[in-house]
């Protein structure tokens, strides 16, 4: 994020202040493990599609502003809660860093942030030389998952930059508070596989992204974003076998543990059925999608064949065209 802010064409950093050209452009980082179901924003006012968690209600209410503006950045909600506290931030951060006065509460409610990030570009940068200062310090203390998300949480904290964190900008794991699932929930059950497959944020609101970070599976119908073949993006490679459309209606309420065919079915509940089929339905259409994109642009023999739904993810092979 630092050398994009520094280097990218229409931004760049004026080399007397040190500050960016355009501070007021808005940024969003997300993560690579992102689907878009719908447009990105800095704009939160409308409560049709704007998810605030209980803790954080009296937060947003007060808010001047609901549109991200410098000083004012948003986040997604994450469970990370103040485990960041309890590392020397002396070392970290400096022995006057403002991160050591960030109470316990307000370390919750205030920095316990992750993608997608929303800041002006002024903030952005200010927090990307931090943030590129402190996450190699918080990794030599904690050498492990989260270590770079930890950081940031410092970073945050020690510019006084407290992020207004909201949980509609975000789904990942099934039905885990402070996410988006308030929107997938409230989709009629027999419209939810083809919703996936097709979001409509104008018919039901959606979250922006899901977050494909988990595994998906409802009866034998499953996407896990490491089964995924390396090789999808070739002429060669058939697309995926999509789930039936009335997935998560109800009708399959089982699973298979781990994607062993030998193993024996687990009794779900209708709620994680329908959750879950939303996952699987929308990452299988929107990969089958990217596919025959790729297919079109590379001029593929045959179109590719892209007629053939024929790849199973949960056996790892081909099966009957579908």
């Amino acid at each position: 994020m630092k050398h994009f802010l520094e280097t990218n064409a229409l931004l760049g950093v004026d080399e007397q202040t040190k500050s960016t050209k355009h501070p007021n452009d808005i940024i969003i980082l997300t993560d690579p493990d992102f689907l878009l179901l719908r447009p990105i924003t800095d704009d939160f006012r409308d409560e049709r599609e704007t998810l605030v968690g209980n803790r954080r209600q009296e937060i947003y209410k007060k808010k001047e502003s609901h549109i991200v503006t410098h000083g004012n950045p948003y986040a997604q909600t994450y469970g990370l809660g103040t485990q960041w506290r309890k590392f020397d931030l002396d070392a970290i951060a400096g022995s006057d860093s403002s991160a050591k006065s960030v109470s316990q509460p307000d370390g919750g409610k205030l920095y316990s942030a992750g993608p997608p990030y929303i800041a002006t570009a002024q903030d952005m940068y200010q927090i990307a030389i931090t943030w590129s200062d402190f996450a190699p310090r918080v990794h030599k203390q904690y050498p492990h998952l989260l270590a770079e998300m930890y950081a940031y949480c410092i970073a945050a904290a020690h510019l006084r930059l407290p992020h207004m964190l909201i949980d509609s900008l975000m789904v990942s794991a099934a039905g885990i508070g402070g996410e988006g699932w308030k929107f997938i929930k409230e989709i009629p059950a027999s419209e939810i596989c083809s919703f996936g497959g097709r979001p409509n944020h104008i018919a039901h609101p959606v979250p922006s992204v899901i977050h494909y970070c988990q595994r998906y599976a409802v009866d034998k119908y499953f996407w896990s974003k490491r089964k995924i073949p390396h090789e999808i993006f070739t002429c060669e490679h058939p697309l995926m076998v999509e789930p039936p459309l009335d997935l998560g209606s109800g009708k399959y309420l089982n699973v298979v543990p781990n994607g062993k065919p030998d193993s024996q079915k687990k009794e779900i509940t209708a709620e994680k059925e329908k959750m879950d089929a939303f996952m699987v339905c929308a990452l299988t259409k929107a990969t089958n999608d990217a596919m025959i994109t790729f297919k079109k642009n590379a001029a593929c023999n045959d179109g590719g064949n892209i007629a053939a739904k024929s790849y199973d993810v949960w056996a790892g092979k081909v099966v009957a065209a579908k």
